[in-house]
């Protein structure tokens, strides 16, 4: 039986970790023939390690795994993600479900972001998912409503492999409606991926956990829109603690959905002002567009107008509700996108975005 298994059962996957349990440096076999009590870990857990029962709940683990189809990963084996084995509060066992080789395949990035994000942020997102993936890059995500949808589902139709992270058991995907895109990540080559055993219904907690393996697994996260308490910081911060490189999509400076990233670029993250950039940023090389890359460098006012047109003509008002601008800063931004050749004028009071290619300015 693996230690590693043994020892995460009794570390008991709750919503706060066991940190000494989970450090790089432990030698789970020593742990578990002298199991240290309190305060060294909380009662609970001192108890369990002490079970003479927990040979055979790993047992019926492994038993429950097997029959979901369903790959057993701790630090020794082969498909671990090689990023975590070194970090502290690393998990002490995974379990995958799909191809765990793309665990470790690269260039790869994290792609986090806000549940309920606005046109601007799903176009941001989408922009940003097809750029990396026409560079080859493997996206991971937390198959969350929103921009983790986004990242997954541009994935999917580009027919590149994707890995999703969820908080709760593989048998029981968190939202329940994205369970059909469990299903196709895994028939499109890709891998999902949790902490929890099988059974286990994730809880507040474990969406913090899940966020350290976000980030703890890529060398670059991405936060695409994020509220000022939004998870996606968590896993921001996360990854600067580990040494990964953070980016952050700059946004309306009025749009609450914005306040996290531009907070996170005060903090020292990247802002990301261009495809080319972030590939530059991440080491890779990409063909991107010179339009995509032209749309991204747009002041975030311009981007937010041209993302509330991606549906067809608007007229002004309602324009501007769904662009989330105040009366001045939306009027600047339409001139500007209409000198640029972004943006014309049709009748009855209606924008639209062009198809052409935009002038130099």
């Amino acid at each position: 039986m693996d230690p590693h298994l043994l020892l995460a059962l009794a570390e008991g996957f709750d919503e706060s970790p066991v940190l000494p349990l989970l450090d790089p440096d432990l030698e789970p076999t020593a742990w578990l023939r002298e199991p240290p009590g309190p305060p060294v870990v909380p009662p609970r857990v001192a108890h369990r390690l002490r079970d003479p029962g927990l040979a055979a709940a790993a047992a019926d683990v492994l038993r429950q795994a097997s029959g979901l189809g369903l790959t057993v990963l701790t630090p020794d084996h082969r498909d671990y993600p090689g990023r975590l084995r070194g970090i502290h509060g690393r998990p002490l066992v995974l379990f995958a479900r799909g191809d765990a080789t793309v665990l470790n395949r690269r260039p790869a990035a994290g792609v986090v972001g806000s549940r309920s994000p606005t046109a601007y942020g799903r176009s941001a997102a989408e922009q940003i998912a097809h750029t990396l993936l026409e560079a080859g890059v493997v996206l991971w995500s937390g198959l969350a409503r929103g921009i983790d949808e986004i990242a997954h589902r541009s994935c999917l139709a580009a027919a590149g492999p994707t890995v999703a992270v969820l908080a709760g058991g593989l048998d029981r995907v968190y939202p329940f409606e994205h369970s059909a895109l469990a299903d196709a990540i895994v028939a499109g080559g890709g891998c999902v991926l949790s902490e929890l055993p099988p059974g286990r219904r994730a809880r507040r907690g474990h969406f913090v956990r899940r966020n350290r393996i976000l980030a703890g697994s890529t060398p670059a996260v991405i936060v695409v829109e994020a509220g000022p308490r939004s998870g996606a910081l968590h896993t921001a911060r996360f990854a600067g603690e580990l040494s990964a490189d953070v980016f952050a999509v700059p946004g309306p400076w009025q749009s609450e959905l914005s306040q996290g990233c531009h907070r996170l670029i005060a903090e020292g993250a990247h802002l990301l002002e261009s495809p080319e950039a972030l590939l530059r940023g991440l080491g890779v090389s990409g063909q991107g567009t010179a339009r995509q890359a032209l749309e991204l460098v747009h002041s975030a006012d311009e981007q937010a107008v041209l993302a509330a047109l991606r549906h067809g003509p608007r007229p002004s008002d309602l324009l501007q509700r769904e662009s989330g601008l105040d009366r001045d800063l939306f009027l600047r931004a339409l001139l500007a996108l209409e000198t640029s050749g972004l943006l014309r004028r049709l009748a009855g009071d209606l924008w639209a975005a062009t198809k052409t290619a935009p002038r130099s300015r």
